[in-house]
């Protein structure tokens, strides 16, 4: 099956050488629910994959790559035998050693920013404080001071940005002081307000940063909260079987709105207040950089314009802020961490129940980035018990372990519904034997032996940023000039359709940044636009992107890397280096090139007789014919099927293996490898690894603490970048707001 998949790639290659409540996921299907365990026979908790396969899956979800070698994958599979030899839980040694990689800390940063709604694009763009940092170096001080302070205090004495705060809370590994200090970042873009009152446009404004704050963090609708919600359901039943509504326990929204169906948007969204606060004072949230944003100190408004007497947790009244939301949110993780919720127990803090629900968002986008699956359906909640158990269980986790991101998806990878067997392994009695995790939706087949989930249900689209970045690693494309989490560098020019338009306003001071990375080979922001919506990558709230790629998105992926061609800032690149390697080894063949290659890219090395030789020999040549007779162009046209084929777009099922290729690069040999691990080392206290010849120790020693560092370098504040202005648009000015003359 996986070559004839693979096949299908190549064979395109090789051809081409010749010429009310609706919307809220209200259903009432009659199917019986399987239930969490089924009958007592299936043992899909019996079926995980093997160290091997457990390395190469968790590599892609913890760092965003595939491993970059057979013998990269052997290091980490002794690496999980060794700990199961010493007694230690050998997923999670292996998970954490994965997760000190370098890759680890962007990965999540990127995925911290889509979570949250970041917007990329156009006038509410936060770019100016989260494209580029203020401190040259990381360190956990930043979110530490952060973390344990309340936002009208200063952090550290020196400004930041929101991109020096979410590196250092992934440093510390407590992702609260990223969601408590974004809170202030996502109103300093208000939406413009034009021929409507004062009142109105306060109104629009809040229910814009409201309905962004609703989806970001509660994962909850206030229009569905009449329908479903923590304590009733119109899909809920007394009959488990057909129960549809599952929801984790706490009672949250009755605790967060005073009742479980909640109030209105007005009520609930009035703390997101811009009228007099957003750009009306000197006030920075722990200090931080001008230009992320200023806001009025609370004690000096007044009521508020809309006469709304707001009601979010403990941020009441007609004066609250989002310095209340924040501050409700600050007690709240206090409250939760180190010890989350017990049982079934209903929440009668509020502050404790709106921490809870940001709680859970938190893990359930973390468990979709790393499996491509969701826990809860379009209402926001689990549809089975088995999801329901699985999303409290690592919540749980998560709250109790201080936030820690690495505790999460330590917990995520070493769960029974993560490296799962490949169905042709056979593994129990029957295809279908797991709870319906991975799609609640099977209960209606027809079919009553599918109504449960398998191995194959796990296979899901790898998300558009993950595969930007595991073509990259493997291809040894380091990042474009001037990267920007961006795609307009944060200067609004994805208008100009050349290098040369961009040029000429730049001198006139105008999208300098966007010329400067064109002229030294990086995509201009109009083809970068473009690129990120056709594949589905978040850009904000009207374009939250996609997982998985339709027609379109493949035409998209194609077109950018259909050739695999080396971009224009890269000298040399894994696939030149493999052809020169090749062509200096005195017996290497043909085959031992496409070998590297698919080990490198997919992690098959082995060529299937029949159709995928075939196919090879029509790109490359004779497979047994010498290395040195293929060309780069030759090897870039086997890259690009493989950058197509099944087994790098989708993941849920491990590459299958097989020997070491003979043009294993030299830093990626099981020796280079293991003592790489050895330098870095585990990120386990009281565990350290030695390395011998192809050999691998773990052993117990006295590690002291790391020192957290309290200050860390700061370097001046960068000049905002000018912003080309849409036509007909101005330059962004201050929020507007209703001024009120002094008392």
């Amino acid at each position: 099956m996986r070559s004839a998949l693979l096949l299908v790639a190549l064979a395109t290659v090789a051809t081409s050488l010749l010429p009310g409540c609706e919307g809220c996921g209200n259903d009432t299907n009659p199917g019986t629910d399987a239930g969490p365990d089924g009958p007592g026979d299936n043992t899909f908790d019996q079926c995980g994959g093997d160290p091997a396969s457990f390395a190469r899956q968790s590599f892609l979800s913890l760092v965003g790559r595939r491993p970059k070698s057979q013998a990269e994958v052997k290091v980490y599979a002794d690496l999980y035998q060794a700990a199961a030899d010493l007694g230690d839980d050998p997923k999670d040694t292996v998970a954490r050693a994965i997760m000190t990689r370098p890759e680890f800390s962007e990965r999540w940063v990127n995925v911290a920013m889509d979570a949250l709604h970041v917007q990329r694009l156009d006038i509410q763009s936060e770019a100016d404080c989260w494209d580029e940092p203020l401190r040259s170096t990381v360190t956990p001080a930043l979110a530490m001071a952060v973390r344990d302070k309340s936002a009208p205090q200063s952090a550290d004495g020196t400004s930041f940005t929101m991109l020096d705060l979410a590196r250092s809370a992934i440093a510390l590994d407590d992702l609260s002081p990223i969601y408590r200090a974004q809170l202030f970042s996502l109103v300093s873009h208000p939406i413009p307000a034009a021929n409507v009152g004062a009142v109105d446009a306060e109104l629009a404004r809040r229910e814009d940063f409201g309905s962004t704050f609703d989806a970001s963090y509660l994962h909850r609708d206030s229009v569905c909260l009449g329908c479903h919600n923590s304590e009733a359901s119109v899909t809920d039943s007394d009959d488990p079987a057909l129960d549809r509504h599952w929801p984790v326990p706490g009672l949250a929204e009755k605790a967060i709105y005073g009742q479980s169906m909640g109030v209105t948007n007005e009520r609930a969204h009035a703390a997101f207040r811009v009228d007099n606060f957003v750009d009306n004072g000197s006030t920075r949230p722990w200090g931080w950089s001008t230009r992320c944003g200023s806001f009025a100190a609370p004690a000096s408004l007044g009521d508020d314009i809309a006469g709304v007497d707001g009601k979010l947790a403990s941020a009441t009244g007609k004066r609250s802020t989002v310095y209340d939301v924040e501050a409700a949110l600050a007690r709240g993780f206090a409250a939760l961490r180190g010890v989350a919720l017990p049982g079934d127990a209903a929440i009668t803090d509020p502050d404790t129940a709106l921490a809870w629900l940001v709680t859970l968002k938190i893990t359930e986008d973390v468990w979709q980035k790393a499996t491509g699956t969701q826990l809860t359906i379009a209402n926001y909640f689990p549809r089975n018990e088995a999801a329901s158990k699985e999303l409290y269980r690592l919540a749980t986790r998560f709250a109790q372990s201080g936030y820690s991101l690495k505790a999460l998806l330590a917990a995520i990878v070493s769960g029974d519904y993560f490296n799962r067997q490949a169905p042709d392994a056979g593994c129990g009695p029957s295809p279908y034997t797991y709870p319906n995790v991975f799609d609640p939706w099977v209960i209606s087949d027809a079919d009553e032996a599918r109504r449960k989930n398998g191995p194959g249900d796990a296979v899901t689209a790898v998300d558009a940023r993950t595969l930007v970045t595991a073509t990259s690693a493997a291809l040894d494309w380091g990042p474009a000039p001037l990267l920007s989490r961006f795609p307009d560098y944060g200067e609004s020019c994805v208008n100009s359709t050349t290098c040369t338009r961009l040029m000429q306003l730049c001198q006139t001071g105008q999208c300098c940044t966007s010329a400067m990375a064109c002229q030294m080979g990086a995509p201009i922001p109009y083809e970068e636009l473009g690129f990120q919506r056709g594949v589905g990558m978040f850009l904000r709230n009207s374009e939250r992107g996609f997982r998985g790629l339709d027609f379109q998105a493949r035409l998209s992926w194609e077109d950018r890397y259909g050739a695999c061609t080396r971009p224009g800032w890269v000298a040399m690149d894994f696939v030149d280096r493999l052809a020169a390697d090749g062509a200096a080894h005195p017996t290497a063949t043909a085959a031992d090139l496409v070998a590297a290659l698919k080990d490198r890219l997919v992690g098959e090395p082995a060529i299937a007789d029949g159709a995928e030789h075939d196919a090879l020999t029509s790109i490359v040549g004779t497979l047994d014919g010498p290395a040195s007779a293929v060309t780069p162009a030759s090897l870039r046209q086997v890259c690009a099927a493989l950058l197509e084929s099944p087994q790098f777009l989708l993941q849920g099922i491990a590459g299958a293996g097989g020997d070491l290729p003979v043009l294993t690069p030299p830093g990626q040999t099981y020796d280079a490898v293991c003592d790489g691990l050895s330098t870095t080392g585990l990120g386990i206290p009281g565990r350290v690894v030695t390395c011998g010849a192809g050999t691998l120790t773990l052993a117990a020693a006295r590690i002291a603490a790391p020192v957290v560092e309290r200050a860390s370098v700061i370097t001046p504040e960068p000049p905002v970048r000018v912003r080309l202005a849409p036509e007909g648009e101005r330059e962004r000015t201050p929020a507007p707001t209703h001024r009120r003359p002094a008392m």
